[in-house]
């Protein structure tokens, strides 16, 4: 099976969005690179600047607070 994830270094973080799409995911820059990312819930609002609280594969799950 697959290892379990690791909790990510680069927890509470924040990101540039770039773009928000219209179905709640976002392209993201964060160390000079473009990352995929998604908001953590629902309800999470979405900024210019978001946090990392997690990630889901190589997709950056953002909140708009730090954890």
């Amino acid at each position: 099976g697959m290892p379990p994830l690791q909790p990510p270094l680069d927890l509470g973080q924040a990101v540039r969005v770039n773009q928000w799409r219209p179905d709640g995911t976002a392209r993201v820059e964060y160390r000079g690179t473009q990352w995929d990312a998604e908001v953590a819930s629902p309800g999470v609002v979405r900024a210019d600047t978001m946090y990392i609280v997690d990630t889901r594969g190589s997709t950056l799950v953002l909140s708009d607070r730090r954890p």
